[in-house]
């Protein structure tokens, strides 16, 4: 029969000790490597909210810029009026047969314009889905017709109300436009009111709007506001416009041909 020595029988005590030991060791650093992240996340979140805290705010211009907006009076519009390539072609076409006529190329823009229904919507549209979504509200449809003017350099401003945004042309043959019209001058400069959100209209037609209301005036060909001192207003009530609608259509009949 073997005999079994002490040391056998220590052996194995020894490894289980030592792997006992072993064990606690694992959990010492596991508690100490949670402990690190802990601090580390804290320490992570303590600097942002002190870098936050120490960062300058950010300006409108920054804002501005980050967000493809302008900034009107005190109100920030999604800003998409440029000379969009598509746009052009489009543009060349709705004036077909002007002959470079101002009134008539500004006139056929404008009336397209107006065709398109008064829709609200939740979202920001572009000049291109108020066209392909057939409907824009007060904003889109004014940032379509500039884009659709500045296609042929045509001068215009966004002027805004506490709720209400349209448009006001320069035209270079005054002649065209029906008279009394209201107008807005900045430096001597005239710019006719076009009001997008009815369905039938003229160049120059009153839309209701009280010089008192207007909070904002916006120049988007330079794309710069224009202090509200600066800009005279002269608005003919509809009541004293003197000319019927007839004899509007008429006048404009004649200039597209």
């Amino acid at each position: 029969m073997p005999v079994i020595s002490d040391a056998a029988v220590v052996v194995p005590a020894a490894v289980e000790e030592i792997q006992a030991v072993m064990a606690e060791g694992v959990e010492v650093i596991k508690r100490l490597f949670s402990r690190i992240a802990l601090y580390s996340i804290a320490a992570l979140i303590g600097y942002t909210i002190y870098a936050k805290a120490n960062v300058p705010p950010e300006t409108d211009a920054e804002y501005c810029k980050r967000k493809g907006m302008v900034k009107i009076h005190n109100r920030f519009y999604k800003y998409d009026v440029y000379q969009h390539n598509e746009m052009k072609p489009f543009v060349d076409m709705l004036t077909k047969g002007c002959n470079g006529n101002p009134y008539c190329e500004v006139d056929r823009a404008y009336q397209y314009v107006l065709k398109i229904p008064y829709k609200e919507s939740s979202t920001n549209r572009n000049p291109s889905d108020v066209i392909n979504q057939n409907g824009g509200d007060c904003d889109e449809k004014s940032f379509l017709l500039a884009t659709l003017l500045l296609q042929k350099q045509y001068p215009c401003l966004l002027i805004t109300t506490k709720d209400h945004g349209f448009i006001g042309i320069h035209i270079a043959n005054e002649k065209e436009i029906t008279a009394p019209a209201s107008y807005v001058s900045v430096e001597g400069k005239k710019y006719y009111l076009a009001e997008t959100t009815t369905p039938v209209g003229y160049i120059g037609q009153d839309n209701g709007v009280k010089e008192q209301e207007i909070e904002g005036v916006f120049d988007m060909m330079a794309k710069k506001e224009i202090p509200i001192e600066q800009v005279d207003f002269f608005i003919v009530p509809l009541s004293h416009m003197g000319r019927e609608k007839k004899g509007a259509d008429s006048r404009r009949d004649v200039s597209l041909k």
